[in-house]
């Protein structure tokens, strides 16, 4: 297996001056997760690329469900990370600059870096009343490609951010029927319900909130709760 490099390129660090990034290699990354370095996903890695084109489209996109990398054996094996639980291997990709939110889970993530990839994560505990973040709390951590990282539930995260200009692509993995829409029933109990944490139910085992700029979020019902600057990544080539 390839030792892979956790050091966080010069390149980068220069050209976000005013912006801490650490390596998900360091003691800061502890509370947030582990860097999981037994699993073989080689295959996964190959098969990603040949299912995921980038473009120059300035934009974000999430699959949560790809049934080509569910049905292969190293995607199988991924399960035992959930306690043998069904799961779903879906893919976000990419060109993203921006912190623009926050989401957590009620499960572990298992995250898979298929290019460089920075992520914003901030602990559960500064989410304050359930009704706000401030983006000052979030720590960003690069993650080489080809890295695997096992995501405690309820780390507030979102989108990676891209490392070079070209984009980005990384696996999700977490329990099947994750990220996809609240059926009417759970609509109608979260709309019955005095639990300020339901405000931030967006879809299923997904709690989120938007920064302010992200209109087209807060229109769909997310919670304008992320406070402070829209916090940038500048990429490298």
């Amino acid at each position: 297996m390839q030792e892979l490099d956790f050091r966080v390129p010069q390149s980068l660090v220069a050209e976000n001056p005013t912006t801490m990034i650490l390596s998900a290699k360091s003691s800061r990354f502890k509370k947030y997760g582990r860097i999981v370095e037994s699993v073989v996903v080689d295959e996964l890695l190959q098969k990603a690329h040949e299912l995921i084109t980038l473009t120059d489209e300035e934009k974000t996109y999430y699959i949560p469900s790809i049934k080509e990398l569910e049905e292969m054996e190293q995607g199988k094996n991924l399960s035992l990370f959930f306690g043998g639980m069904d799961i779903e291997i879906g893919s976000c990709y990419g060109k993203n600059e921006k912190i623009n939110g926050a989401e957590y889970h009620k499960s572990p993530e298992l995250f898979i870096a298929v290019t460089d990839c920075l992520q914003f994560l901030s602990p559960y505990d500064e989410l304050d009343d359930f009704a706000q973040l401030n983006s000052c709390k979030a720590e960003v951590f690069y993650f080489p490609k080809g890295s695997v990282a096992l995501i405690e539930p309820n780390v507030l995260h979102l989108a990676p951010c891209s490392v070079h200009k070209s984009g980005f692509i990384s696996l999700i993995v977490l329990p099947q029927g994750t990220n996809l829409p609240l059926d009417a029933e759970d609509l109608a109990r979260k709309s019955n319900s005095d639990d300020p944490e339901l405000r931030l139910l967006y879809k299923k085992n997904k709690y989120m909130l938007a920064h302010q700029s992200r209109t087209h979020l807060i229109n769909d019902g997310v919670l304008d709760g992320l406070k402070g600057e829209n916090r940038h990544i500048n990429p490298i080539a």
